[in-house]
C-alpha cells in the first residue's frame, strides 16, 4: 500500500485512490493562502530522497508524518508569489529547480550538504507546473522548465497552457492535476478535455508507463498535486 499526501478537499478523488489501495493523508490547511490554494500539497511539502521538507505551519502534518525524516521549513510562508511558493520546486535526477530566489534556507543547506544543484527558472510554481513520469520523461506547459529539463538531458513533452480547472483562478496546471503512484500516472478529473490528450497519452506510453483517469464526470482539476512518500530511511 501507498501512502499519499493530497488535499482533502475533492472527496471523490480521495476516495478513488482509496479503492485503488492506497491510503490518503489529507494536508492541513494553510490560512494564509488564498483559499483555492489552502489545502494544495505541493505548496506544503516537498520530498527529496528520503526528507520531506514542510511549511513551518504545517503542525498537523508533521504529526502525522512523525514516522518520517521531515524538515519544518526556517521561514514562515506568505500569502503572495513568490513568498507562497517556498516549497514548490521539482526534484529530479539529483537537480532542484524552481525560482531560486524563493527556496527556505532550510532546502538550500540541505541541496548545499548533498551536493544537489539547484537550477533556477522564471517559473516559482515549478512543482505544479510539472508531471514527472519518471526521471527522464516530463510534462509541463512552462517553456523555461522545457528548457532547463532538455538541457539536463531529460525528454520533456511542452503542451498547450491551460485547459484546467483551479478555483478562484483563470486555470491551473498539469502537476496539480496529475501525480505518479508507483510507476502509475493518475489523472484527477477528465484529461480527454485538455486539447493535447493524446499527445499525453502517447507521451506516457512511450516511456513504458501506464496511466489511469480518474473521476472522468469531474473536469480535469488542479488540487495541488498528489506526493507519494517513502517509508523512513536510517535511524
Amino acid at each position: 500500500m501507498s501512502k499519499i499526501v493530497m488535499s482533502p478537499s475533492y472527496p471523490a478523488f480521495c476516495a478513488a485512490l482509496r479503492d485503488r489501495g492506497h491510503e490518503i493523508i489529507p494536508t492541513d490547511r494553510i490560512e494564509i493562502f488564498l483559499k483555492p490554494e489552502q489545502y494544495h500539497a505541493d505548496m506544503q511539502l516537498l520530498r527529496m530522497n528520503e526528507m520531506i521538507f514542510l511549511l513551518r505551519e504545517c503542525e498537523g502534518l508533521s504529526e502525522k508524518l512523525s514516522e518520517y525524516k521531515t524538515v519544518r521549513c526556517e521561514n514562515s510562508v506568505g500569502k503572495n508569489y513568490p513568498e507562497n511558493a517556498i516549497l514548490n520546486f521539482l526534484y529530479l535526477n539529483n537537480k532542484l529547480y524552481g525560482k531560486a530566489s524563493a527556496i527556505d534556507n532550510s532546502i538550500r543547506e540541505y541541496c548545499l550538504k548533498n551536493c544537489i544543484e539547484i537550477r533556477n527558472v522564471n517559473q516559482g510554481y515549478a512543482g505544479c507546473s510539472t508531471l514527472v513520469v519518471n526521471n527522464k520523461a516530463v510534462v509541463t506547459s512552462d517553456i523555461s522548465i522545457e528548457k532547463a529539463l532538455k538541457n539536463d538531458g531529460a525528454e520533456v513533452l511542452l503542451i498547450s497552457p491551460g485547459h484546467i480547472r483551479l478555483e478562484g483562478f483563470d486555470h491551473g496546471f498539469i502537476g496539480g492535476c496529475s501525480g505518479t503512484i508507483d510507476k502509475k500516472v493518475f489523472f484527477l478529473g477528465n484529461l480527454h478535455d485538455h486539447p493535447d490528450c493524446d499527445r499525453i497519452i502517447s507521451f506516457i506510453s512511450r516511456h513504458d508507463a501506464e496511466y489511469e483517469i480518474l473521476c472522468e464526470d469531474i473536469p480535469l482539476t488542479d488540487i495541488g498535486g498528489i506526493v507519494q512518500i517513502n517509508p523512513r530511511s536510517g535511524p
